[in-house]
């Protein structure tokens, strides 16, 4: 029996069908053939064309990204919070309220594009918001210096009005689509609000400028003269 397994193997080694134990390499089709592996053809990776890749100006910033997530009813009206001043009293947002337009940013401690805002809106050379005099700066940070700390680095806004969320508080009353935020007020109604820098922070200026120069009339008064912008309307004026 042995032996007959022997012969039966020997004979199938020599014969070209039992040889054949793959089928037949096709023609192996254009591509990169590995050095290693004659047989092996690498075809190219596949690339979406440039034209649908965005480029970096294209990028939107981490609070745009969070508000388009972020589908909840906007704010229209400022609602009740408490923060802390620079010398740790209480102040109540409806003591903040003025009856003019003013602006209302949120921003963290440590937060990069809140410090790419605020530079520029440190350095606006319009007159309506040198000194900062609009401004109010909420602050949320978890050291106890943490308004001090940011407002050291912005000498031309000394008259804005700097307050600190240490709590969270503030935060879970406006509920910020992002960070940094900035709400344009008239009176305690919020007009339209802007997450993070919008691309560039220079626009972001420009409409705070403009919506600073408007005057205040009960209702909230348009930035522009092609439009007008309800209370109830959480985006800039569309000229701007």
């Amino acid at each position: 029996m042995k032996w007959s397994l022997f012969i039966l193997l020997a004979a199938c080694a020599t014969a070209p069908l039992c040889a054949q134990t793959t089928p037949p390499t096709a023609a192996a089709p254009p591509g990169i053939v590995s050095a290693s592996r004659p047989n092996l053809v690498m075809k190219p990776a596949i690339r979406p064309p440039a034209s649908s890749i965005p480029t970096a100006a294209a990028g939107v910033s981490t609070a745009q990204r969070m508000a388009a997530l972020n589908n909840k009813p906007p704010l229209t009206e400022l609602p009740a919070f408490t923060a802390t001043d620079r010398d740790g009293k209480p102040v109540t947002a409806r003591s903040l309220s003025k009856s003019t337009h003013w602006i209302l940013v949120y921003r963290k401690q440590n937060c990069l594009p809140c410090d790419r805002l605020m530079n520029v809106l440190a350095a606006s050379e319009s007159p309506a918001l040198k000194g900062g005099q609009p401004y109010v700066i909420l602050v949320a940070g978890k050291t106890s210096d943490a308004v001090e700390r940011v407002r050291a680095n912005y000498s031309t806004l000394t008259n804005a009005t700097w307050l600190a969320d240490k709590d969270n508080r503030v935060f879970a009353a406006l509920k910020p689509r992002g960070a940094p935020m900035i709400y344009a007020m008239d009176g305690s109604k919020i007009a339209w609000s802007v997450p993070g820098n919008l691309g560039n922070p220079a626009r972001v200026e420009k409409i705070a400028a403009n919506w600073i120069s408007t005057t205040s009339t009960g209702t909230t008064a348009s930035a522009t003269t092609s439009g007008s912008s309800k209370s109830s309307d959480t985006s800039p004026p569309a000229s701007q």
